[in-house]
């Protein structure tokens, strides 16, 4: 991810982070057949959301310090 620009880091970020969310709330809905995969698949979203709040945070760092932006 060295050669990604800040512009990049902050789509892939925001993608991340709808994914995780969606993956959270919706697939253990779909998937309501054992309480043990429904606690898997909440916490598998969240960390996808983490991961990309943390590319969003990277992002955001870069772009306030990229002066071609």
């Amino acid at each position: 991810m060295a050669a990604a620009n800040s512009r990049t880091l902050l789509a892939t970020g925001a993608i991340l982070t709808a994914l995780g969310l969606a993956t959270a709330a919706l697939l253990p809905i779909a998937r309501a057949d054992d309480a043990g995969r429904v606690i898997f698949w909440q916490r598998a979203g969240g960390v996808v959301m983490f991961v990309g709040w943390a590319v969003l945070a990277w992002g955001i760092h870069r772009f306030g310090r990229d002066h071609s932006s």
